[in-house]
């Protein structure tokens, strides 16, 4: 009875160790685990250490720089504090994305920089003619002519003609320019094509001419003008009284929204068109990612892609360039900086998960030592029960050797 009780009791303590060993070899797995997780937190962390943001410079009250965080609307909405103008590209098909507004304007008026200009002012074709007039001549009407190539056309608009009679002896370029484009109308053997372009010269030298451009401005502004239209003694202004006292009473001002203290924004929009057309055309942007922290991650993730390009216009030769961060300068002010917020985000999470992950390791230790133990423990007894064992089949047995 003694020999079978002392094997039962080694099977059973066989049997313990065993299981004991298995729940180590456990334990160490998932300490393992738990080592494979740290490995991946702290690659986590070190990505974000790593994480850039672009940001773009607008100008402070005081004349400083001052870097906001880029994004479609950061970059490519206009606003008269940012440093430069911008516009990206659709890498894949090479077109510039816009917004909405943009986009739906330029479908309808895609014949023209000038009328897309006026219309992303906020003014509306009739504007382009005033009370009085028998024809405003919006491109298309009238004098258009058709392109060969697009079938598109454009005129010159009343308000155009009239301020050029009024400074045209003022600027030889300006009626250089109209003269060529009268004979070229009137030659035969002129092409549509041939007609536009002479056209399009003379409108482009009659707005660079700083006083037709106030005087067109004044008389945009008479189209929209809501206030009253008597002088001090009731009488009715005239449309040049009403467009020279507009201009005289100096309310160019951003605060107006009809109203601008320089010609930025126009020229802006006309710089835009002319890169749309040089790119065979715009699409639109999702709303969704034109600002705020979607808008960033946006661009950020497309411009990091390569599948975003950035174009940069330069004022001075007065065409855009393709530029990057990667090869910044100072030039195109924009600049990659540590994202402050992803990088507290991400310190916060490695601290809080290595804690969790702290604990179980520690709690893993506890429960490996309390096995540890218990299998010295075993093994000390089952070392003891083999050496009773032993010892009894060397007694029982010995008389028979």
């Amino acid at each position: 009875m003694g020999m079978a009780a002392s094997q039962v009791r080694l099977l059973a303590l066989t049997s313990r160790l065993h299981d004991v060993e298995f729940e180590a070899q456990s334990l160490q797995n998932q300490k393992i685990a738990l080592a494979t997780q740290k490995d991946a937190l702290y690659q986590n962390y070190c990505d974000a250490l790593d994480a850039k943001k672009i940001q773009v410079a607008y100008m402070d009250g005081l004349g400083e720089y001052n870097y906001v965080d880029a994004s479609f609307a950061t970059l490519c909405e206009y606003n008269p504090n940012r440093v430069t103008e911008y516009a990206l590209i659709d890498s894949r098909t090479d077109k510039v994305i816009v917004n909405q507004e943009t986009y739906d304007t330029y479908q309808q008026y895609s014949n023209d920089k000038y009328s897309f200009a006026w219309v992303m002012l906020g003014f509306q074709a009739e504007a382009f003619a005033w009370e009085g007039t028998d024809n405003g001549n919006f491109p298309g009407a009238e004098i258009g002519y058709d392109n060969n190539a697009s079938s598109e056309t454009i005129a010159m608009t009343s308000v155009e003609q009239t301020v050029y009679n009024e400074f045209a002896d003022e600027d030889s370029t300006l009626k250089a320019a109209y003269e060529n484009w009268v004979e070229v109308d009137g030659d035969s053997d002129a092409t549509d094509k041939e007609k536009r372009e002479a056209l399009e010269k003379f409108r482009d030298a009659l707005y660079a001419n700083d006083k037709c451009r106030d005087k067109i401005f004044g008389y945009m502004r008479y189209s929209k003008q809501t206030a009253s239209r008597d002088d001090e003694n009731g009488q009715e202004l005239t449309i040049e009284e009403l467009a020279n006292a507009t201009i005289a009473k100096g309310d160019y001002n951003t605060n107006n929204p009809e109203s601008y203290d320089d010609w930025g924004e126009f020229n802006y929009y006309v710089a835009l068109f002319e890169n749309i057309q040089a790119h065979g055309g715009c699409t639109p942007i999702d709303p969704a990612c034109e600002s705020g922290e979607e808008g960033e991650t946006w661009f950020n993730n497309m411009v990091n892609a390569g599948l975003v390009l950035i174009e940069v216009y330069n004022d001075e030769n007065e065409e855009w360039t393709q530029t990057s961060v990667a090869t910044s300068s100072s030039g195109n002010f924009l600049k990659e900086t540590q994202d402050e917020t992803d990088l507290k985000k991400a310190e916060a999470e490695y601290e809080h998960e290595l804690d969790k992950i702290n604990d179980k390791d520690t709690k893993y230790d506890n429960q490996l030592n309390e096995l540890e133990t218990e299998r010295t423990a075993i093994t000390t007894e089952i070392e003891s029960i083999q050496q009773v064992r032993d010892d009894n089949i060397e007694r029982t047995f010995g008389i028979f050797s």
